[in-house]
C-alpha cells in the first residue's frame, strides 16, 4: 500500500488548523484564493468556497459582478460569482468580492477578459416586399475564431462574398442578405449571432445578436365598397 508523502500530509494539517483558526476566533480562511478569468459573456459562473468562524458577508465592487448567496452562518461556505452583463467596455475590466467576517475580510479579484464582436445595429428592418440588408459589426476576435450563427429560413439568401476584415482590431461586413417579399400579413423576423470558436472548436461563446425583422403584407382597402340598407 503506498503512504501518503509527507507534503501531502502537512497540506492536509496546515488545512485543518486554519479552519480551526478562522472557528476560534471568528475570522475568515480563503479555501479558494484565485478565479480564472471570467469570458466577456454574461451568465458565466465560478465558486469560492472559504471557512467563516462567525457570521459572514460578501459583496461585489462592481454591477457586472453578482454574489450568492451574500450572507451565512458559520463553517464552511461557498458562494457563487456570475457575470451579470456582458463586457462591451472592448477594455479588461476588473472587480472585488469582499467576504467579512468577526470584523476580518478576505477579498478574491476577478477579471473580465475583453474580447468583443459588436453588430453596428442590432435590429434591422425591411419591407413587406422585400429588399436587403447589410449588416456590418467591430471586433477584436481573430476572424478564423468568429462566425456568425443564423436560422435557415426560406424567406432569405445570402450573397456570395465574404466577410471582410482588416488588422487585429477590425470592422467587418457581413454577407449582404437578400430578403424577399412576404406574402403573409403577419410581421417574420430572424436573429443572427456573433460567436467565438473556443479552443477545443466545439463550443461557442456567444458575443452578440442582431434581429432582421420584416413587415406583414397590409390587405388592399383602397377599393370602395357600397351596401344597401
Amino acid at each position: 500500500m503506498k503512504r501518503p508523502s509527507l507534503l501531502v500530509v502537512l497540506a492536509g494539517v496546515i488545512l485543518l488548523l486554519s479552519g480551526c483558526m478562522a472557528d476560534e476566533v471568528g475570522g475568515i480562511w480563503l479555501v479558494t484564493e484565485t478565479v480564472g478569468e471570467m469570458p466577456s459573456t454574461k451568465d458565466y459562473a465560478a465558486e469560492v468556497y472559504f471557512q467563516a468562524g462567525d457570521e459572514w458577508r460578501a459583496w461585489s465592487s462592481d454591477g457586472w459582478l453578482s454574489v450568492t448567496p451574500n450572507e451565512g452562518k458559520s463553517g464552511r461556505n461557498g458562494i457563487r460569482l456570475r457575470t451579470v452583463t456582458p463586457n462591451r467596455t472592448r477594455d479588461r475590466r476588473k472587480a472585488t468580492v469582499t467576504i467579512e467576517s468577526g470584523g476580518q475580510q478576505q477579498t478574491v479579484t476577478v477579471w473580465q477578459r475583453n474580447d468583443y464582436a459588436l453588430f453596428d445595429q442590432r435590429e434591422y428592418t425591411v419591407e413587406a416586399q422585400g429588399g436587403e440588408v447589410n449588416m456590418t459589426f467591430q471586433s477584436n476576435v481573430p476572424k478564423d475564431s468568429l462566425l456568425i450563427m443564423y436560422m435557415r429560413l426560406s424567406w432569405y439568401a445570402w450573397d456570395a462574398d465574404s466577410l471582410t476584415t482588416r488588422a487585429a482590431d477590425w470592422h467587418g461586413s457581413v454577407k449582404t442578405l437578400h430578403v424577399s417579399p412576404n406574402p403573409s400579413q403577419t410581421e417574420r423576423s430572424s436573429y443572427f449571432l456573433l460567436v467565438k470558436l473556443a479552443s477545443r472548436r466545439i463550443d461557442y461563446q456567444y458575443l452578440d445578436t442582431a434581429w432582421v425583422r420584416q413587415a406583414g403584407n397590409s390587405p388592399d382597402v383602397s377599393g370602395e365598397s357600397e351596401t344597401r340598407p
